[in-house]
């Protein structure tokens, strides 16, 4: 650790009741956790640590009334904690675009209303969910690869355009149903490719695997952990399932990982935790 003032590395001792060390030769105060989610925090080190590698390794999620008992905190303090790291996984994943081809399709989270209708135009919440794929020409088979969602207030053509614009990298192949509004990739300047699910005579996960895949496996996460969510924080929970999801491969790395995404991303303020943060794109 260097001076931020000096760019010396020679430190007094630190003293307990300070979590700064002191420049020997300035005399200004350099704070290690400064610029990341630990700023300011009055929840021990060893507790946040504990915290992300219970995030990292559990793949099912963890809920803040586990972690509170896992770490011995209060349910506040672990409702923070867990967004906080949710917001530093966002973050990491936002600087990466889905390669080409891709999949991509709509759905709905949430409980349905009783008695209200059932699909489009209930109380749920739309998600648009794209996930990318690898094609093996030699076995005649496709991979699953990365995967991308956002909250939106309905799938229609400017959601779509939006969402294709900050997640997909353009000119990509673009894969969905023939429903009206995805019709705007191709104006998007995306390789847009049609399926008629209807007319097929085939199911829409057999046509559409990938996706179909990764929006079951996202409701199991969701209802199994969870036992469902309402709109006000669906997407962080959106962003940690695609965090895990992104590296499943890389699963001995994922504290290292958590823990990197933690120390860039700087310290976020209760109040605004608090606030509904779903951002939905109109």
């Amino acid at each position: 650790m260097s001076c931020h003032r000096c760019s010396k590395k020679a430190f007094y001792k630190r003293i307990n009741t300070r979590r700064a060390y002191q420049c020997r030769h300035c005399k200004a105060f350099a704070y290690p956790t400064a610029g990341t989610i630990f700023h300011r925090t009055r929840t021990p080190l060893k507790a946040w640590f504990l915290a992300i590698f219970c995030v990292a390794f559990d793949k099912r999620g963890v809920s803040a009334l586990q972690l509170a008992d896992q770490i011995g905190v209060d349910y506040n303090t672990a409702w923070a904690m867990l967004h906080r790291i949710r917001r530093a996984m966002a973050t990491r994943d936002a600087q990466y675009h889905l390669p080409s081809p891709v999949e991509m399709d709509d759905t709905l989270i949430g409980a349905p209303t009783v008695g209200g209708k059932r699909g489009r135009g209930t109380d749920k919440t739309p998600v648009l969910v794209a996930i990318s794929f690898v094609l093996n020409p030699a076995a005649k088979e496709e991979y699953t690869g990365f995967a991308k969602m956002q909250v939106v207030a309905s799938p229609g053509r400017e959601s779509i355009r939006e969402f294709a614009r900050q997640c997909v990298t353009p000119g990509s192949h673009v894969r969905t149903d023939a429903n009206f509004p995805y019709r705007v990739l191709t104006e998007s300047g995306f390789v847009h490719q049609p399926i008629d699910v209807k007319n097929s005579g085939r199911k829409a996960h057999v046509l559409l695997p990938h996706v179909h895949t990764c929006i079951s496996n996202l409701k199991t996460f969701i209802q199994g952990t969870y036992h469902g969510l309402d709109d006000g924080h669906l997407q962080h929970y959106l962003d940690e399932y695609c965090y895990r999801f992104n590296r499943r491969k890389h699963r001995p790395e994922l504290f290292d990982r958590v823990l990197l995404a933690c120390l860039e991303m700087p310290e976020t303020p209760f109040y605004s935790l608090r606030k509904a943060t779903s951002a939905l794109t109109q």
